[in-house]
Order: structure tokens, then sequence, then C-alpha cells
């Protein structure tokens, strides 16, 4: 007798929409267009109104989306960004792909995200931008992080991978900062059949920007 339970399923998590994922498969194949393309335009729409931000870039998946945001703010190589210690591996691996420095600031032993009375520790000469974790599809406490953020003239950026939906004071998460990055793996909140990610902004510049990236 096998007790174990399973960490995830995608055939049965999947099995109510295959009808509707084969047709859309059928139509990219018959498009000719199996990179970005409608579909991916069409995604972008929906979602940036969904969220309420003004542009949406489809990326590959969740990495990209922090690794690109980053480097689309084109900061010194010795700037530090003040990041969550317990958030997962890729928002660490963004900052150090853009070659900045990530400081670590530990989280509220209540909420399990960044301590916003810990900023003001972890702040030095070189900081300029916090990328914040919203964790377990809770926010974090956007007022005194969006205080910190103005009166130091930092970047923000909101690493989404587990809030799609999530709201602050009635504010979705990923229209706080800069940039919002959201991964769609199969696992998340909001899973993708595959692999898959996305940053909103609502910046025009900033936007063609990551477009430009992108490609």
């Amino acid at each position: 007798m096998n007790d174990m339970i399973e960490y995830e399923n995608l055939t049965k998590a999947n099995a109510l929409f295959v009808d509707e994922i084969k047709t859309a498969i059928n139509e990219v194949v018959e498009s000719g267009w199996f990179i970005l393309g409608q579909q991916v335009e069409k995604f972008e729409q929906e979602f940036s109104a969904y969220v309420g931000a003004n542009y949406c870039v489809g990326v590959g998946n969740g990495l990209d989306a922090l690794t690109l945001s980053i480097k689309a703010l084109d900061l010194p190589r010795d700037a530090e960004i003040l990041v969550a210690s317990n958030t997962y591996i890729a928002t660490i691996l963004a900052i150090i792909e853009a070659g900045l420095k990530p400081v670590l600031v530990e989280p509220d032993p209540h909420t399990y995200n960044i301590d916003p009375a810990r900023l003001s520790v972890a702040l030095t000469a070189r900081t300029r931008a916090i990328c914040i974790t919203h964790l377990y599809g809770k926010s974090c406490q956007m007022d005194e992080i969006l205080r910190f953020v103005q009166s130091h003239g930092l970047h923000l950026i909101e690493d989404c991978a587990q809030s799609h939906s999530a709201k602050f004071k009635g504010q979705q998460t990923g229209t706080f900062g800069i940039a919002g990055c959201f991964s769609f793996y199969p696992t998340k909140n909001l899973g993708a059949l595959g692999d898959a990610g996305a940053i909103l902004t609502n910046d025009e510049k900033y936007a063609e920007k990551l477009r430009h990236l992108r490609n």
C-alpha cells in the first residue's frame, strides 16, 4: 500500500481542460508562429488588465522575469539590492546575474514575508533597490515598504511568483513597484501547461526596454 501524497499530478490537474488545451496548441501550430505571437499578446493584454497594470511583458519563466527586470534598471555594478533571506533561490540568482550584490533581510516570523523594520539596518550607501517576495499568497506590508522606498529614492521590484491575485488594501501585488514579476510554473497559483513568466509595469519606457531585453 502506497500512502505517499503526490506533490503534483499534472495529468489529473489538467484533465478537465484537455480539449481546450489541444485546441489552443493546434491553433499555435497552424499559425506557424511559435515564439511570442498573437496568443502571447492577447494574454499580456488580459493579464495586465486583470491585475491593474498598464503593461505586461511575457517571458520564458519567473527567473527570466526577475533577471530582466533587474537588468533593465541599469544599476551600477557595485549596487546592492535588499532581498528577503527566505526567498526562493531564483530571486538571488537574478540579482547576481545582473552583476549586483544581494543583501539579505530577515523575514517577519508571523508572516514569513520580509520584515520592513529590518530594512533600515540593511541599508547602505550602495543600496539602489529592494526586491520583495510575496510568499504563500500573502502580500508584504506595503505601507511601510513604500514609505521606506520613497524616503530613500529606491527602486522596488516585486517577486509575485506565489501571489497571483493577492491584494494589499484592495490593490493587487505586482502593481506597487517599477516591476511585478510573475511565474506561471505548473505548481504556482496560476500555472501554465509548461513554464512561463511575465513582468508587469506602469512605466512605458521601462516596458519597451524589457521587450528589447526579452528578444
